[in-house]
């Protein structure tokens, strides 16, 4: 009978390192996980950041991945600001070396530059205060053409503010949209004598006529010794009857037939519906490329001038509901008759509005500035963010920005 051999258990020797190797496994796991979870939270910080501060073309950036066309998200944003600026206010005492202007007409007109500095913590959308004014500068008005002239490879924008700002809040609202839409254009600040008191609506409607002359010169200027790549017009509220006005005199002046305006932005503007009939139609249809309007039935300042003044405006679109027919909607029967192939219009009132001036002061409206980005750079309004009033084979250009 063979010897057994007696063999020494060798399981210690094998079992303890498998062990070992295994919570090695779990540590490495482990350690995989939390630098994932601090991968997200950095993602989740810089995605936050970008959405306050570039926040404005996201909807819009996402619009043309539909489309197939995307540009870069991230943009170099410019916070130091200037912007060229026209007004026909009486200039004031200087304050730390810059120009100040009152709420008193001077019946002529001052020229000049605005320098900002624009928070870079600031959120896309809300108003600027005016410590971010650093400069007024005032310029004769061989430097002021000079000057626009060595930009005239770019587009001109000519912003015109609506009814009760002062010099410096109109400055700092024109600021404001010309650093959230961030495009590579020289912006210009027509500033007419605005009273700067919200109870100044009278006496702001009848300085419209005074500063028309100067609007109509400052086109004329542009137009005629400046020739920039295009001209674009955005006015607001009384801002817009000031735009009517002025191209209602120089459709009248044999010596504006070569001006053409690139585009007119009326934003809630505050004209009567039977004076635009009669007095502004051929002139925007003649000076004009194109014109879009920004209208809203929920805007309570335009309300309150058909309630206290019976102004008809423009800018109150009717109150429809999603069953409504498009043909049926009287504002929109007269635009489409007035404006035939020429005219957008966009509907503002289905999102929420911050506050309740902001729903007449919709230029501050990220939703709307983001519109607004799109448009100046030629985008027509069925390859921006907008839904459309009724099926698609319908001709018909009444647009809706969604809620």
């Amino acid at each position: 009978m063979p010897k057994r051999v007696h063999r020494p258990a060798m399981t210690l020797c094998f079992t303890g390192a498998p062990r070992k190797n295994k919570d090695q496994v779990v540590r490495k796991k482990a350690v995989v996980v939390l630098l994932l979870l601090a991968l997200c939270y950095i993602l989740g910080l810089v995605t936050a950041s970008y959405l306050i501060h570039h926040g404005t073309r996201l909807g819009s950036a996402v619009t043309r991945l539909l489309h197939g066309k995307v540009d870069p998200l991230i943009v170099r944003r410019d916070f130091n600001q200037t912007i060229y600026y026209v007004t026909d206010r009486k200039e004031g005492p200087r304050s730390n070396g810059n120009a100040t202007y009152l709420g008193d007409y001077a019946g002529q007109v001052s020229y000049g530059l605005i320098k900002l500095q624009i928070p870079e913590d600031r959120v896309a959308g809300t108003e600027i205060s005016e410590d971010a004014i650093k400069k007024v500068e005032p310029l004769d008005h061989d430097t002021f053409v000079k000057s626009l002239q060595d930009r005239a490879a770019k587009p001109l924008v000519v912003w015109i503010h609506g009814y009760r700002p002062s010099f410096d809040l109109g400055a700092l609202h024109c600021a404001q949209l010309a650093h959230d839409l961030n495009i590579d254009a020289t912006i210009l600040s027509f500033d007419w004598t605005s009273s700067g008191s919200s109870l100044g609506y009278t006496r702001d409607l009848l300085q419209i006529p005074h500063s028309t002359k100067h609007l109509v010169n400052l086109l004329k200027t542009v137009s005629d010794d400046v020739k920039p790549q295009r001209i674009i017009v955005a006015a607001h509220s009384l801002g817009c009857r000031l735009v009517c006005l002025a191209l209602h005199k120089l459709y009248s002046d044999p010596n504006a037939k070569n001006l053409k305006l690139d585009q007119v932005i009326f934003l809630a503007p505050n004209v009567d519906r039977e004076e635009f009939d009669e007095d502004f139609k051929s002139e925007l249809e003649s000076l004009v490329n194109r014109v879009t309007i920004y209208v809203s039935s929920d805007d309570n300042v335009l309300l309150l001038a058909k309630l206290l003044y019976n102004v008809d405006s423009i800018g109150l679109a009717e109150h429809f509901s999603a069953d409504t027919n498009l043909d049926e909607i009287q504002s929109f029967l007269y635009y489409k008759k007035q404006l035939p192939d020429k005219i957008d219009l966009v509907d503002v009132s289905f999102f929420s509005k911050n506050d309740f001036l902001r729903k007449h002061r919709v230029f501050l409206e990220r939703p709307v500035v983001e519109d607004l980005f799109w448009l100046l750079h030629d985008y027509p309004a069925a390859k921006r963010h907008l839904l459309k009033y009724g099926d698609n084979k319908d001709p018909s250009n009444y647009w809706v920005i969604p809620p």
